[in-house]
This record gives C-alpha cells, structure tokens and sequence, in this order.
C-alpha cells in the first residue's frame, strides 16, 4: 500500500546490502592475496560465535546471528563488530549522553502519587531506563483515527504565537503538506519560530526536492535525520521514527501516523488508513519538548536554549500519570521493548494490542502466550490489508503460533492498521511503536504511557468498534511456501 513509502524501504534497505556485498568483496579479495588473513578471521568468527551464545540475550538472536556466520566464510566478524551499537553509534552515543545530562537538570525530580502500584513501577522502570518522569495535570484526547488528529494540528499550529516543534518519520508531498506548508508561510510571516525534523530514509521516494525548496522558503528550519546517501555506515539502519508535535508548548501530540495523505485518508488508495493520535494539553507536554530538543541537537549539533521552550503550558486539574517517553540507540536499554513487556506481564484481566506488524522476539511471544493460557482476555489487532507482503507473512506466522495459545487475532477488513496502541484494565502506551525487533532494538519511537480513566475508555470504544466489525479469525491458512519464507525471515527479523 503506497508506492512511495515501500519504495523508501527498498532504497535504505538496497544501500545496506550494497554495503555488506562491499565488505565480502573486500573480504574476499584480502583472503585470495593474503591466505593468512583468511584463518585469523575465521578463529575471530568462532570467537565472536562464542560471544554470541554467551551473552546475546534473545534465542532468536543466537539462532540469526550464528546462520549467519556459517554463511559469511569467515567475514561474519566484521559484519557483527561493525553492527554494534557501540561501534556504528558509539560517538552519537556520548553526544546525546552530554546532551541528556543537560537537559536533565531541567526535568524535575521523579515525583509519582495518586496512582495504582503496577502503574508506579512502570514509572520508575520508564525514569531509571531512560530519565523519562512521570506528570500530572496534563488533559489527554484519544482520535481513533488520524484525519481528526492532523486536521487538529492544523488548527492548532493556526493559533500558534511562540514556536513550533515537528518531527517525523516520513514527510510527503500532497494535499495535508500544502495545507501545512500554507499554514506555516503564515505564521512564520507572524514571527513564529517553526523547527521540522524529518527521517530522510523514511522520506525517500515520497518528499520531492522541490516540496523541501517551498518548507524552506517559508523560512522553517528544516533539518533531515540519517541521511539516504550517507557514506559506508551500517547506523544507516537507525531511523528516526517518532512523530512528535509541539505548538508553543502548550498542545503536543502524538501517534502512529506521519505527514502523509494516506493517514488522512485523502487520496485514493486500496481500503482505509487505520491510524490513532493523541494530544496532550498541560504539563507533560514539556516531556514533548525534551524529546524533540534532544533528538534535533543530536542530529544538528546545534545548542539549544531549552529555557525558552518549557514551562509555557497552561495546568490542568487532571490527576492522572502522563509520560512521554522515547527509546532509541542513544539509550543503552531497549526502553521501548522493556516498556511493552511490563504492560503484557502487569495484564489481570484484558490485554488488547493494535499494530502493522508483529515480529516480536521470543520472550515477547513467551509472555503473550502465557498470558493467554492464563486466561487473561488478549486480542491483537493486525492489518486486513497488508503494505509489506515479506513482513505480512511474518506477522501472520506469528500470530498463527499465538491462535494456538488462546489469543484472540483479529484482521482488520478493509484496512491497514497502522495504529500502535497496548493497552489492559489499568494503563496504555499510545505512540509511534511497533510490535516489533526494528521498533526495540533499532529505530528511534516515542508515546505516552498514560493510566487516564477517560482515555482508557476512548481506546476501548475503538477497539471494540473494530472487534464489532469481524475479522475475528479462528484459523490463518497459508501455503507451505508461504510457511517456509515466513519461517526463513522470522530467523533474519533480528538482523533487519
């Protein structure tokens, strides 16, 4: 679905296997003139086969990375080293360590209160992971659909008189980009300051030169993340995937959709966009603030005042927990991943999950599987129509092993379900995360984890409306070839 957004898929991913067929061909080449190179890389790979079953922490891991190695000839070494977060994203690391430290003496002190014992620990795992603290008086409003959301951006950015903060992972030209660009023109002849980040491998293919001349000449900063035609640099893979807006710091959302028409649903296309937002209004929406000021210094190296953009919120009396949080590789835990598996471990009652994708790793299944037999009420709502057929396949793999354990899988008819939400009777997370090994381990996302009562209740009318429609699924029925891809690519899902 979307010609533009799968072929940006397909040019990152190409440039990746350009790179790694350039190294083999190095590789090669060293072995044929130098023999010896070849045995000293080949006891490196056996010693790095070791490192690996020792400390990779996922089954599936180990399974992936040693296939892997037994193909690579005595190169899978290089290939592992150069992977690494701490090699290929090392120095951005410490960066965003300097600029972390920074902002942190701005955030304010963990303070949570008024809220149920599993929801406090989830706030101290989110603080201790990655420095993210829990707010209050923030009021909250859920769209199930991400039109009402973008039009209510428009909006908002209509009334803006300080700044505004925008950052997404895929930009496209269209009629919602008009509109935004016609609306920025104006309030930047206003005086507002207007900063857009986009993720460039997310745009590829869909963001026209001429479309980032016309944002330029409005005057907005715009400023691109993880460039497509970047050098020999396997961190090609770490995308910035978050949508985050922030207007005057007052109004922030967030969500799954990004600035393209097909979540507004305004061109045609094959069955509907099923995309959710969520804005914020109050305190937490300086959490926004952080997050978005944080990522655009580590990709600019510009130095941010971030006095002028918090503390300009207008406090509600809502007394429920809010917090924005984000996860990526400056982040030495899986922040995003950690926070999703509390949610599924913390479920009594009912557990229900919406996402495009389901490529989790194997204590992710382990745990929605035991949570089932349980008899906790679990049901994942997945696309009835598919953009990526590879990771279709994938998904309907997985979720035919969950049939099995008692979850309860619904496809969507009619629509691509683009939503990210996780919820059960006490809390949700509402964000830009997938379930799945890219959105943990590689991509920069962001949400909310929230445990408002009101907002709880919005995103159980929308699943509900979606279980009213059918799609429930008893069976998933593929053919065995289909079977046997979809088993070879969920062994590759921790390397894509």
């Amino acid at each position: 679905m979307g010609f533009g957004t799968g072929l940006k898929a397909v040019l990152s991913d190409l440039l990746i296997v350009a790179q790694l067929s350039l190294l083999v061909v190095l590789y090669g080449l060293a072995c044929w003139y130098a023999p010896v190179f070849f045995y000293v890389c080949l006891g490196l790979t056996v010693l790095t086969v070791a490192y690996v079953l020792i400390y990779e922490p996922d089954v599936q891991s180990k399974v992936s990375w040693t296939l892997l190695f037994v193909l690579s000839f005595g190169s899978g070494f290089f290939i592992y080293v150069l992977s690494r977060k701490s090699v290929c994203y090392g120095l951005k690391r410490y960066k965003y360590s300097k600029i972390a430290k920074k902002a942190q003496l701005l955030v304010g002190n963990f303070k949570v209160q008024g809220c149920s014992e599993e929801v406090r620990r989830d706030a101290e795992y989110l603080y201790r992971a990655g420095g993210f603290i829990p707010y209050t008086g923030t009021d909250l409003k859920y769209y199930p659909y991400a039109r009402a959301a973008m039009d209510n951006i428009i909006a908002r950015i209509d009334a803006a008189q300080k700044f505004v903060f925008i950052e997404f992972f895929i930009v496209a030209d269209g009629v919602f980009l008009d509109r935004l660009i016609s609306v920025l023109r104006r309030k930047i002849a206003e005086g507002v300051e207007v900063r857009m980040m986009y993720d460039d491998v997310g745009s590829a293919g869909v963001l026209s030169s001429s479309a980032k001349k016309r944002i330029k000449l409005t005057g907005v900063k715009l400023k691109t993340f993880s460039r497509l035609c970047s050098p020999f640099y396997f961190g090609l893979n770490y995308r910035d995937h978050r949508k985050i807006v922030v207007v005057d710091g007052k109004t922030g959302y967030v969500g799954g959709f990004n600035l393209i028409d097909d979540c507004a649903n305004q061109r045609k296309m094959e069955g509907i966009w099923k995309d959710c937002g969520l804005r914020l209004e109050g305190a937490a929406v300086d959490g926004l603030s952080f997050a978005f000021m944080r990522q655009w210094e580590l990709a600019t190296h510009e130095k941010l005042d971030y006095t002028k953009y918090i503390d300009k919120f207008d406090r509600t009396l809502n007394s429920s927990t809010v917090i924005p949080y984000a996860g990526g590789p400056e982040i030495k835990e899986p922040l995003c991943r950690g926070l999703y598996l509390r949610i599924i471990n913390s479920a009594k009652e009912k557990l229900y999950i919406m996402s495009p994708y389901l490529v989790p790793d194997s204590e992710l299944m382990k745990a929605l599987k035991d949570k089932a037999r349980a008899g906790v009420d679990v049901r994942l709502v997945l696309p009835g129509v598919p953009d990526y057929r590879y990771l279709y396949r994938v998904t309907l793999s997985n979720a035919k092993n969950l049939l099995k354990s008692g979850v309860k899988v619904y496809l969507s008819g009619g629509e691509f379900v683009h939503s990210k939400v996780m919820m059960n009777e006490r809390c949700a997370a509402i964000g830009s995360v997938n379930v799945d090994m890219r959105a943990f381990y590689q991509e920069f996302d962001n949400g909310v984890y929230l445990d408002d009562e009101t907002v709880l209740a919005d995103v159980q009318k929308d699943f509900e409306e979606v279980f009213a429609r059918g799609g429930r699924t008893e069976k998933l029925k593929q053919h065995w070839y289909s079977e046997v891809i979809a088993a070879f690519l969920r062994l590759l899902s921790p390397l894509m």
